[in-house]
């Protein structure tokens, strides 16, 4: 049983479906009138309570101390929204979802779906409580209530259904045998069968056939054909890699009557060497072979293209470990003669922090450490008044602020110290955001998003900004122009639209599937509604502002041939439940005083019991974060996956290779698990000498 989410805006947005499942562990609940539960699953992507649609329920469950509902729900994930899910545990009192309502409900659970497509693992673990509200989730990221309201938790899992691969494949023939008198008159054809079980040929199963190619002359024959290329599923194809497909080479007559011409053998192992002498089969016809001695083959079948196509989308490279860095960029510019007042200045300033937070709220859930670079350009710094197109919001040697309270604070620190410029010059800023996403690491492992505030005017080094614009879409940066009040942006819109036509005349955009917008400019202004709430307002600048992202890092993904990964696996033993480690927020893994931990491993080590103490803290915004350059892998959640098996003897995790900055280890932790490997290996060796003598 699966529950499908369809809605109306869904058709005006590119969406990923995922599969959603849910569990319960140290289910507590309060005697209840019936001995069965049921989850009730609603959807909400407003911050009105009134809003929560029903999507679907579970068959009963006795109630237990651990609950697994069979049932799973497909759920159409749209990046650039906030999108929300609420789990009501009830007695099982009706038939139909719809009869359920909140008085119903022992307890609950709201969990944001980025939070999950953002987590380790594609699992999430939420407290079951009492009663629950959007703004505790969305606004507080956390719900307040008291411990003892808890009644157990909420396990939710998430997986990528199975996409479409499929492989494009041609072949031709080569002195293909003829029909004796009226060979011209025949057409040639072929079909290809999976052979279900070894080389049976009545177990096998008709994948394709070809078009028949019918011969009209003497100048041609179909001797040679060549025939238009096909695509198979690879699931059809290579379910086994060895699993043998058979290739049978037949003529039809004018009668519609056919003929067998012969049959060769291949597998999709073989096929992916592509054309070349590997790919040239016989044609073989078992009949003649075992009537005519001298009989060798009826022709030759050659493989001439075969192409594996695997289709990724945004939502697989970021299952498989790439992580999205949030960079804001400040115009302290004014036009010279715009006069504005108090109120125009205030109003401006409460769109920007908007349009900061409308696009953070959704980006922070993929940014693991949620430290944010903030920059700014376009003012006079003081004391000296010296003009600076880069400088750092927070006036430090890094830019790095601590959340997107952080940003706002900084920039208002900044705003109320400087004086503005003229106008504005941005290939500086564009260069210096393209140069740290050069920075951050391997190819495909980060990818960047910049947002460039400006309040307008014209653009004093145009030409220049033009050229860094076009060289940031070699990069992996996504750049997204801002405009901020009722200024004059014609300069920033006709930027834009002059880089998006100098990047296709440079093909960086080569292929119809993935032309893209790969830089955006809004007004705020032209977004904004007054009369709807700030949460509705910030969820419609995501929506502007962040369309295009997916299509636009998928794409360069593609032209750097970055495939995704298989995502973070993690295997679960039966005494201790890894997603235990999965907080609700970002976690950093560390030792605790790990200079003293060295001397008591080194005492332990003789009697065989290693063990040392891992604490799991939950960051929040002001929590002290482990210093290291932007960028760098330092930055992110800090867990030793090898150490912890080793001490807990219960945990493993498979990661995958691009995974790695994701989940690593400081040098710090790395000397000490050196050093205890090297006293073991000392006392090893001593015991062995020992042992000898």
């Amino acid at each position: 049983m699966s529950f499908y989410l369809t809605f109306s805006s869904i058709a005006r947005m590119a969406y990923d479906p995922i599969d959603i499942t849910l569990s319960i562990r140290d289910f507590n609940p309060p005697s209840l009138p019936s001995r069965m539960i049921v989850c009730v699953v609603y959807e909400n992507d407003t911050d009105r309570e009134e809003n929560w649609r029903c999507i679907g329920m579970s068959i009963p469950c006795p109630i237990q101390s651990s609950i697994f509902f069979n049932e799973a729900f497909t759920y159409n994930f749209i990046f650039e929204r906030t999108q929300l899910i609420k789990v009501n545990i009830c007695p099982y009192l009706h038939v139909n979802k719809e009869q359920y309502g909140e008085s119903d409900k022992i307890s609950t659970a709201i969990f944001k779906v980025d939070e999950l497509i953002g987590s380790f693992g594609l699992q999430l673990r939420k407290p079951l409580l009492v009663d629950c509200s959007i703004s505790a989730i969305v606004q507080l990221g956390l719900p307040k209530q008291p411990s003892f309201s808890s009644l157990g938790s909420l396990l939710v899992d998430a997986t990528l259904p199975q996409k479409k691969q499929p492989i494009v494949i041609q072949f031709e023939g080569k002195g293909l045998e003829r029909k004796e008198l009226i060979w011209d008159e025949t057409a040639v054809f072929f079909r290809v069968y999976r052979m279900e079980q070894g080389s049976e040929e009545d177990v096998k199963l008709l994948l394709y056939e070809s078009e028949a190619i019918k011969v009209k002359g003497h100048i041609q024959n179909h001797s040679h054909p060549v025939w238009m290329e096909f695509s198979l599923e690879v699931q059809d194809v290579a379910d086994d890699r060895n699993r043998l497909l058979s290739i049978e080479v037949l003529y039809r007559d004018v009668d519609g009557s056919e003929g067998w011409i012969g049959k060769c053998l291949t597998t999709y192992a073989k096929m992916k060497y592509g054309a070349g002498k590997d790919n040239i089969y016989k044609v073989v016809n078992d009949t003649k072979k075992s009537t005519k001695r001298s009989y060798d083959n009826s022709g030759f079948i050659e493989l001439t293209k075969f192409t594996d196509v695997s289709f990724y989308s945004f939502l697989d490279y970021i299952v498989s470990g790439t992580q999205l860095h949030y960079e804001i960029a400040v115009d302290f510019s004014e036009q010279r003669g715009a006069k504005s007042d108090n109120a125009e200045r205030n109003r401006d300033e409460t769109l920007l922090q908007m349009g900061i937070r409308g696009l953070g709220c959704v980006l922070r859930d993929y940014t693991p450490n949620r430290l944010f670079p903030a920059f700014g350009f376009g003012a006079r710094l003081p004391p000296l008044a010296e003009e600076s197109d880069e400088f750092n919001l927070n006036f430090t040697c890094d830019p790095v602020c601590r959340g997107l309270d952080g940003v706002v604070e900084a920039f208002k620190k900044a705003n109320s110290i400087m004086a503005p410029m003229d106008t504005p010059r941005c290939a500086k800023i564009i260069s210096a955001l393209m140069r740290h996403s050069q920075e951050s690491g391997k190819i495909g492992l980060h990818y960047h998003v910049a947002a460039i505030f400006t309040r307008g005017g014209p653009i004093e080094d145009w030409k220049e900004s033009l050229a860094a614009l076009c060289s940031a879409a070699l990069h992996p940066i996504s750049i997204i122009f801002v405009g901020v009040g009722v200024g004059d942006f014609t300069s920033y819109s006709k930027l834009v639209r002059k880089a998006r036509e100098a990047q296709k005349e440079t093909r960086i955009c080569v292929e119809a599937k993935l032309t893209t917008k790969l830089n955006v400019f809004i007004e705020l202004h032209k977004i904004v509604d007054l009369t709807q709430s700030l949460p509705a307002n910030r969820a419609r600048i995501a929506e502007h502002g962040l369309t295009s992202l997916p299509s636009q890092m998928v794409s360069f993904m593609h032209r750097n041939a970055v495939s995704a990964k298989p995502p973070i696996q993690i295997c679960r033993s039966p005494l201790f439940h890894s997603s235990s480690l999965i907080p609700d927020r970002p976690t950093q893994f560390a030792f605790d005083d790990e200079t003293a931990i060295i001397g008591s491993i080194l005492e332990r080590g003789r009697n065989g019991s290693v063990s040392g103490q891992v604490t799991a803290r939950v960051q929040s915004p002001y929590t002290q974060h482990k210093s290291g350059r932007r960028g760098s892998e330092g930055q992110f959640l800090n867990v030793n996956p090898d150490s912890l098996r080793e001490q807990l003897g219960l945990l493993s995790a498979r990661l995958p290779e691009r995974s790695r900055s994701v989940l690593n280890t400081s040098r710090e932790q790395f000397m000490i698990r050196h050093a205890v490997r090297q006293r073991e290996r000392e006392e090893r060796n001593a015991s062995e000498r020992m042992m000898n003598l």
